[in-house]
């Protein structure tokens, strides 16, 4: 009995049924749309895909992390909703709040905003979409709420390592909301077919379906040499099994030290076996430190050494041609 067919079949199902909970996305503009790529979520829009079934396993991870902490704040007697819907009172714009609460853990009346990341390794830092996606959901909630303070975080969870991260001190800012509700002015004209959809390069480009035929790579046909073509090749090749390696070991990392513990060292007739644990240390948070010091942030900035990166990628036939 093979599970995989029925599988990929189930999960699809049980995307569909988690996506209509969120109303027809083609029919507004959510606060991811506006914090990512026009251009993508244009051709998301015109052109659809079916994500595969490595992408809706994250999308059920993010879920599920969502299910844990509703769990956990729950059993803490916090006062708060979740999945709030803030709809903008002329535009055919929203936003979905993972968490909102009414009163901080002091039982004080506050009116804070929680956006949940569901990830595999903590960053040093909050990723500038997720700041944004954040920022326009804080300027929704003051169109409905116009007094009092709006507050909000980043609560970034990593499921397989048991770990979490709060990115905090984020406040409702008018220029940076007007930022962001300009650009989804601009995708609501791009789907009227009245503008053409900008792209926004970020971190993400890379597992972008639609990044082929992007204006903001502008990749245009050349002929490389046989052996250089070979050698690119061969690069592309390696470079997918190194990740794919490098999640396995991670995996396989997890599972060896749970049998272990933080501290181990043994020997088997193939292995030396040592596990070690490096003690918690101070760091700064660079995000608080920008929101808290603005005019000191500056002045502590340092040059880091640029590198040059090499990034192959096989081709697939684009959606348009399909079209």
């Amino acid at each position: 009995m093979s599970i995989h067919p029925f599988f990929e079949k189930a999960i699809q199902e049980q995307n569909r049924r988690t996506s209509a909970l969120l109303g027809d996305r083609t029919k507004y503009i959510g606060s991811s749309d506006v914090a990512g790529c026009a251009r993508k979520v244009y051709l998301q829009r015109k052109y659809p895909l079916q994500p595969d079934v490595s992408v809706l396993l994250k999308f059920a991870r993010g879920h599920a992390a969502e299910w844990l902490l509703d769990s956990i704040f729950t059993a803490g007697g916090a006062v708060y909703d979740t999945q709030v819907e803030i709809v903008h009172p002329q535009e055919p714009m929203k936003a979905h709040l993972d968490f909102l609460f009414y009163e901080d853990f002091d039982g004080k009346p506050d009116l804070h905003a929680i956006e949940v990341k569901s990830v595999s390794g903590i960053p040093d830092a909050p990723y500038t979409q997720w700041e944004d996606q954040l920022t326009y959901q804080l300027g929704l909630l003051r169109t409905k709420y116009p007094k009092g303070e709006v507050t909000g975080s980043i609560l970034a969870v990593d499921l397989n390592a048991g770990e979490i991260e709060h990115y905090t001190g984020y406040k409702y800012d008018d220029a940076s909301f007007n930022y962001l509700f300009c650009r989804g002015l601009h995708l609501l004209e791009a789907l009227r077919g009245k503008a053409e959809p900008q792209s926004s390069p970020s971190l993400l480009c890379g597992y972008c379906q639609y990044r082929e035929d992007c204006p903001s790579f502008d990749f245009k046909t050349v002929e490389l040499p046989a052996d250089t073509e070979a050698l690119v090749s061969r690069y592309a090749e390696l470079n997918d099994t190194k990740g794919r390696a490098e999640k396995e070991l991670k995996s396989l990392r997890q599972a060896i030290t749970d049998f272990t513990g933080p501290a181990f060292k043994g020997r088997t007739d193939r292995f030396d076996l040592a596990v070690s644990s490096v003690a918690p240390s101070m760091t700064v948070d660079a995000a608080l430190l920008r929101a808290r010091y603005p005019d000191i942030y500056p002045s502590v900035l340092k040059t880091r050494a640029g590198y040059t990166k090499l990034d192959i990628k096989s081709l697939k036939t684009p959606p348009q041609a399909r079209a």
